[in-house]
């Protein structure tokens, strides 16, 4: 595995161990565990069934790659998890496709997927931070869904990424985004709090401020679409799982389990949930495009 020096090294390492620690159990419990899919079901307009909400994201995706990318082109899934979105590039677009993840567990699962898929030859995944690329091969398309959170630094981060993707290549973002409504709250910001430390969130920005470092690095906005709202928040599983979270706030153990990576996923989502249903966070895909 590629990992970080300095400041970071501490951050990356306690990334890592989460999802290594939790990555089967999210596959288990997925909204559909046979999609591959680890990240969140959207529940687009027409939707009736978990699966087709599962791989929500992967289409919004490759729509906005299929007729950007040549066919002798590649992408790269940035934060690729179990593989689930680089086989669904694989099996729509011609390109090559690689995949960068901090998980030796996620990176192993990816290569016997691919393997058992026929993809081998196609779909390459490397155990690394994806702060630490090296600076070539260059990309015509780059995805990261809900990984960019993680990152110690954006502004840091995006400029790197600019620089190794090829003139005209896509930089696609799917994730949670803070809002201005409520800032300095106090329940906001312990509820802001409660997610960083639960999930091992880096970074929380507004899309005014990712579209800030993104033009500075030359990459321009061209599309931010709110998902938010085709989200399925407060299910029944996520009304107990807050139960249990305030329970361990009032036993005065919270702090102390958050460091399990078992619980800091309970934590964490708890607080994703409330910070989502208030507007607090918006889960939005940005589009960033270089010149």
């Amino acid at each position: 595995m590629v990992v970080p020096s300095g400041a970071g090294a501490e951050h990356s390492a306690d990334v890592a161990d989460y999802y290594d620690s939790n990555t089967r159990r999210f596959m288990l419990v997925a909204e559909s565990p046979t999609s591959a899919a680890i990240h969140r079901g959207v529940w687009l307009p027409g939707t009736t069934a978990v699966a087709e909400a599962a791989d929500a994201v992967n289409r919004l995706v490759i729509e906005r790659l299929r007729d950007q990318v040549p066919a002798d082109g590649s992408v790269l899934d940035l934060g690729c998890g179990v593989g689930g979105t680089m086989t669904r590039l694989a099996q729509e677009l011609t390109a090559s496709v690689s995949g960068v993840t901090i998980s030796q567990v996620q990176a192993e699962i990816a290569a016997k997927r691919f393997a058992n898929a026929g993809l081998g030859e196609r779909c390459q995944v490397l155990c690394a931070d994806f702060a630490e690329l090296p600076a070539e091969p260059r990309y015509d398309a780059m995805v990261a869904i809900e990984s960019m959170v993680h990152s110690p630094s954006l502004a840091t981060l995006i400029p790197a990424l600019a620089e190794r993707l090829n003139p005209g290549g896509r930089l696609l973002l799917i994730d949670d985004w803070m809002t201005d409504k409520d800032r300095g709250l106090a329940a906001r910001e312990r509820c802001l709090d409660q997610f960083r430390a639960g999930w091992r969130i880096g970074s929380l920005h507004t899309v005014s401020e990712l579209t800030g470092f993104a033009e500075g690095a030359g990459l321009h906005l061209r599309e931010s679409l709110d998902l938010t709202s085709y989200l399925h928040l407060g299910r029944p599983r996520d009304r107990l799982i807050s139960v249990a979270v305030g329970a361990t706030g009032m036993l005065g153990v919270r702090d102390r389990l958050v460091r399990q990576p078992f619980w800091a996923n309970m934590i964490g989502g708890s607080a994703l949930q409330t910070a989502l249903s208030r507007r607090w966070l918006e889960y939005r895909l940005l589009l960033l495009e270089k010149a």
